[in-house]
């Protein structure tokens, strides 16, 4: 009989540090044969770009919530395929508004149809030190995805006084009080705790990611140069219209990467390797449901930028 395949979920809210938690973390399997499952809220992907690498076979799921009517299907047929896959692990990132309550009841959807099986070693939640404590309270994927996990990690409490931490710890108990809580600053975790307190704590229950409830979101490219001073301009302007707004913008002086959350943005040079696929600027953005977000940030792209963007279907 083949050997089953070690299956780990990764949550967290936008711009938590999920991304950062696998970069660090994939370090640890690099004698694993290692699959990949990247779920992007967007149309255009970007977490990808950032984690693929020579010897990981990596599948981007993109568009919606893997866990929604609108994408299981398939996230299910990925699943199936990734057993037919020489690999030793397969690694789940959720976009930052998937509610992953159903997991369980998607791995059930598998029964009979492969001949090997998965074997689920339980669910991480990466949380925002600075942000959970206000999404909390009205996000409900935020909380099903701290209910449904086993390790929590909160990350960046660089960035908050010990007070909010503790306000942290107490939420994280009343939700979930079995569960093991870790501290970090740049989302990294030892290996070895890793192994040791993950385990699956059997949640399961439906998802509230719907497709009538999606939030929105709009992807947008463009195929000329854009100043940084004026990228800097755009994102002031859309501050308080997104959760999230993330990707790599071409300027004169090389590639910029966007990682936002909320109102603060971080702007970095970067560089895109030769298998890359983005060419141009892609921004991927998400909403928080005020306004016709394609309409004003194509809009404010165009005057601000002083170069033609399009929203990418």
């Amino acid at each position: 009989m083949e050997k089953d395949i070690d299956l780990y979920l990764i949550s967290g809210f936008l711009g938590a540090g999920k991304t950062t938690f696998l970069q660090h973390i994939l370090t640890g399997f690099q004698n694993k044969r290692t699959g990949l499952i990247i779920n992007e809220f967007g149309s255009i992907g970007i977490d990808g770009k950032l984690l693929d690498r020579d010897g990981i076979k990596m599948v981007e799921i993109n568009n919606g919530s893997i866990f929604c009517s609108c994408l299981k299907g398939g996230f299910v047929r990925t699943l199936i395929a990734f057993t037919k896959e020489d690999i030793d692990v397969l690694f789940i990132e959720n976009s930052g508004m998937a509610d992953p309550s159903n997991m369980h009841r998607l791995l059930t959807e598998l029964e009979g149809k492969t001949q090997r099986q998965y074997h689920y070693k339980g669910a991480v939640c990466v949380l925002d030190a600075v942000s959970f404590l206000k999404h909390v309270q009205v996000l409900t994927p935020v909380e099903n995805q701290v209910v449904s996990s086993n390790f929590i990690l909160i990350n960046k409490t660089d960035q908050v006084n010990q007070d909010t931490i503790q306000k942290i710890r107490d939420k994280i108990s009343q939700l979930n009080p079995d569960a093991y809580i870790y501290q970090t600053v740049f989302a990294e975790v030892p290996e070895e705790i890793l192994q040791e307190k993950l385990s699956d704590n059997g949640f399961d229950r439906d998802t509230s990611n719907q497709p009538y409830n999606r939030m929105t979101a709009c992807a947008l490219e463009c195929r000329e140069l854009t100043e940084e001073k004026n990228l800097k301009k755009f994102i002031r302007a859309m501050k308080g219209k997104t959760y999230r707004i993330k990707g790599f913008v071409l300027t004169e002086q090389g590639w910029i990467q966007v990682d936002g959350v909320g109102e603060d943005c971080n702007l970095k040079s970067t560089e895109l390797h030769k298998w890359d696929i983005i060419e141009h600027t892609r921004l991927v953005m998400i909403g928080n449901g005020s306004g016709d977000l394609e309409k004003e940030a194509l809009e404010k792209w165009n005057s601000l930028c002083r170069t033609k963007g399009e929203i990418y279907e």
